[in-house]
């Protein structure tokens, strides 16, 4: 490399400019095209090699202040990424993770995933990973991690708590979710106890309650995990305190930083890994440098779902889900499965359906009947296509929050009484369009039979109580 001679910490000052401006903005401002084989992965994020070396040569003494050109230097091993390892960072080889070579992989998991998908959704096409098949069956991970997050509490622990069992206590609860009120259980962790207690991968956690010594280690390193502590060392001494379980400590990592950490269940990424020819096992390799090397992988595909795919706001999450789906959706064509699929909804698209069929219900009760004629019905002027169709066109209008409130509806029902709930303009009038809005159900229930005009007058009154 020519012009300044790097440091470490010049690399650190690229490494949190590219953080301050996001992967697009650094690479379009200096004028280089993304990695293909050599990341620089540090704390568990990856960063393009050949522009963060270029980078830093605007901190580096003789470089005058400017970064490298493209043209000055190359990405391979035996120039910057050979530089930033000599400095002690981690780049990645071709062979570690998904590259060019590993095209044809991608194209054919990517096609099978597709017809795979299509085959669920009965036709239907994949949009994106948060309507369909991949909203039904993953898009609860987020979700879990808001409300395990809420169970740990890690912001409210103090040093004193260490040692006392409370912290503890808050991490077995945070991985023994089963809430059947919200639909929401963990199966990132494999916690019941159905196979016998050595089987269940918390064990560890659960054991070192009544140990005094195990209780204080266990939680000074999760307090130490939550609070900036040395990340690689905490993962050595948790797998040392808890054994080398890997869906349990990628858990506790997914719950500190979701868009660095995924979670990890070995068998199945393993698969999908070979099927995207990535060669990378994790399988009895529970170490720190095994489990960057799975997130960098992660990071690889989210990037191939974007620029290749075409799929725009791809989150870490969603290639992992993607990964996920690749190995467990069945074949398209499969007659392993008498059983019919139905149509698959996101919570959003779950929602509509909800609310047509509120409407239906209730235009029936209300008229008595036994068995609903939609189209003939003098409460329902529409058919339920048609009516699907409006409280779509609703809602996109608007976007998704309610009318009268302005709350943001909460599709997946964490809280129920954001839900999106089908409601009248005018309470004598049909279930027309033009007659129907879409409000918060805690809203209907408040308004009732209240004309629109008037409950929004006592509602503006609410708001200029002082």
């Amino acid at each position: 490399m020519p012009r300044g001679s790097l440091v470490r910490q010049d690399v650190l000052n690229a490494i949190a400019e590219f953080d301050a401006s996001g992967r697009e903005a650094f690479l379009e401002r200096y004028g280089f095209n993304g990695a293909r084989d050599y990341f620089l992965i540090h704390e568990g994020r990856r960063y393009d090699s050949k522009a963060i070396a270029a980078v830093a040569n605007k901190w580096a003494a003789g470089g005058g202040g400017q970064a490298l050109t493209a043209l000055e230097l190359s990405g391979g091993r035996t120039d910057a990424a050979k530089r930033l390892r000599e400095l002690g960072f981690e780049v990645t080889e071709p062979t570690g993770a998904a590259t060019s070579s590993s095209g044809g992989h991608l194209d054919r998991a990517w096609s099978r995933f597709l017809k795979n998908v299509a085959a669920v959704q009965k036709g239907a096409p994949f949009s994106n990973f948060d309507e369909g098949v991949a909203a039904a069956w993953e898009g609860y991970k987020p979700r879990l991690r808001t409300r395990a997050l809420e169970i740990l509490a890690p912001e409210s622990w103090t040093p004193e708590m260490i040692g006392t069992g409370q912290i503890l206590q808050r991490a077995i609860d945070a991985v023994e979710i089963q809430e059947d009120r919200i639909n929401l259980t963990n199966n990132l962790v494999f916690w019941q106890n159905r196979y016998g207690h050595a089987n269940r991968e918390h064990r560890g956690l659960l054991e070192a309650m009544g140990r005094p010594g195990s209780r204080r280690d266990v939680e000074q390193a999760l307090f130490g995990l939550y609070n900036g502590d040395d990340e690689a060392r905490l993962f050595s001494e948790l797998s040392d305190l808890l054994g080398p379980r890997y869906p349990l400590l990628a858990y506790f990592y997914f719950l500190k930083d979701m868009d660095r950490f995924m979670p990890i269940q070995p068998t199945g990424f393993d698969q999908a890994f070979r099927e995207l020819g990535i060669d990378l096992v994790t399988l009895r390799n529970c170490r720190w440098d095994n489990y960057l090397r799975f997130n960098a992988a992660i990071g690889l595909v989210r990037d191939d779902l974007t620029s290749i795919r075409g799929i725009s706001g791809v989150r870490l999450v969603d290639a992992h889900s993607y990964c996920w789906l690749l190995v467990k959706l069945p074949e398209a064509g499969s007659t392993g499965s008498a059983v019919d699929p139905g149509r698959v909804l996101g919570a959003r698209a779950k929602a509509i359906v909800n609310m047509r069929l509120s409407i239906e219900r209730t235009v029936a009760q209300a008229n008595g009947q036994t068995v609903l004629r939609v189209v003939k019905n003098k409460d329902l002027l529409l058919d339920s296509r048609a009516l699907e169709k409006l409280l779509e066109q609703r809602l996109e209008m608007q976007e998704n929050r309610c009318a009268l409130t302005g709350i943001p509806f909460d599709f997946a029902g964490t809280d129920p009484s954001l839900l999106p709930s089908p409601d009248r303009i005018d309470s004598s009038g049909h279930y027309a369009e033009g007659n129907i809005q879409v409000v918060c159900r805690f809203v209907n229930f408040w308004k009732s039979a209240t004309e629109n005009d008037e409950f929004l007058r006592l509602l503006d009154l609410i708001r200029h109580v002082e």
